[in-house]
């Protein structure tokens, strides 16, 4: 799967800021050797320093700082 990155939708997040994610938000994850993949976050660990995220159309993921992954939070359009 090819997901582009509007840069108006998400941000990129730097492993010091999954502390600010939660169940339920949406990102992007770029995982070393896979194409970018959409997923929603299922679990934030107390130090934040991995999370489950699942990908669509596929499992839960554990995704850990130090494996290599780029996250984008994605952020909801807004309403005019």
């Amino acid at each position: 799967m090819n997901v582009a990155f509007p840069v108006s939708q998400t941000r990129l997040l730097s492993y010091h800021n999954w502390i600010h994610l939660n169940p339920g938000d949406r990102v992007i994850v770029k995982r070393t050797g896979c194409a970018p993949e959409r997923g929603t976050v299922d679990d934030v660990g107390e130090d934040a320093s991995y999370f489950w995220v699942w990908i669509e159309g596929q499992s839960r993921t554990l995704i850990f700082h130090g494996d290599g992954s780029v996250i984008h939070k994605i952020f909801p359009e807004p309403h005019p």
